[in-house]
């Protein structure tokens, strides 16, 4: 017999797995997915995500980070010990209590978080407020959560998982309110204003519709049609026109911006005018003009 079959035949005889090596006295590393097979239980510990309950906190403002916790192994893990760090503009605060978690500030901008056990496939969520404190408005700052390895664990790679938050400042967005006699889309010399009244507009305000997001506002348009809010940033805004029934929207985004109506859609017509523009990013700073033609109901 050639060397050649009797290998092609070893290889048909002898089994490539592990009780197979081990009858010729070879001994293989155990790999972290052979780890179930073998009976070897192993946690896996992960941030699995990092939010905050609002999304463009203010100087000044408390708000709280939000970190979800789980055990992906398929054995329990001992002690949980998480760092939460944010830069400077972020300051921590007293810890919460109650939740399960035991915290305590290691630094003006770290917290040191524990709990007790996360059994195979369990999972928790760790809650920390922040300060925000000398942060430049309009910027982000990054808050970070990272879990201490564990001697047993699986993956230390997943451990670590960061969020960004925008620090809100504020803008200036106001408009004109004019009837559009010709229908053309533009404010044309002598049309007049539409003012305040229940015949007239009867509010104008800031629609958010990110729901972690604070800001928004509402006004009344004085008599020459003008009307002006100053907001809070770093989200999206749609102004809403609320007006009397006996007009409608004219056509949008005709013609010279800076005369034209940015009305781009009408919500209602009864019992009032509802009716609004595009959403736009309010960014510290910012003056956003918004401007809307009305046309008389036929």
């Amino acid at each position: 017999m050639r060397l050649n079959s009797l290998s092609r035949s070893l290889r048909d005889v002898i089994p490539t797995t592990l009780a197979g090596l081990a009858l010729f006295g070879v001994t293989a590393a155990v790999l972290p997915a052979d780890a179930v097979a073998a009976g070897r239980a192993q946690p896996d510990l992960l941030v699995d995500l990092v939010t905050t309950d609002v999304l463009n906190p203010a100087e000044g403002e408390t708000f709280t980070a939000q970190i979800d916790v789980r055990n992906v192994g398929n054995g329990d893990s001992e002690a949980v010990k998480v760092t939460v760090s944010v830069p400077p503009g972020l300051q921590t605060t007293t810890p919460y209590g109650g939740s399960g978690w035991n915290c305590t500030v290691a630094s003006a901008t770290s917290y040191s978080c524990t709990y007790p056990q996360l059994v195979a496939g369990g999972r928790d969520r760790l809650n920390v407020p922040l300060v925000v404190a000398d942060a430049t408005p309009g910027s982000t700052v990054p808050i970070t959560a990272s879990i201490a390895p564990q001697k047993r664990e699986a993956n230390p790679d997943n451990n670590t998982g960061s969020v960004t938050v925008a620090i809100a400042g504020t803008c200036v967005i106001r408009g004109t309110v004019w009837q559009d006699l010709d229908r053309d889309g533009q404010r044309d010399e002598g049309e007049p204003a539409v003012a305040d009244g229940p015949d007239g507009v009867l509010r104008v305000s800031l629609w958010a519709r990110q729901g972690q997001a604070v800001g928004g506002g509402s006004t009344t348009v004085n008599p020459d049609g003008t009307w002006s809010i100053t907001a809070r940033t770093e989200l999206l805004y749609q102004v809403r026109i609320e007006a009397s029934s006996r007009y409608g929207r004219t056509v949008a985004d005709m013609g010279n911006d800076t005369t034209d109506s940015d009305m781009v859609t009408s919500y209602q017509f009864e019992p009032t005018l509802l009716i609004g523009s595009a959403e736009f990013s309010a960014h510290h700073g910012g003056e956003y003009v918004i401007d809307a033609g009305l046309v008389a109901q036929t």
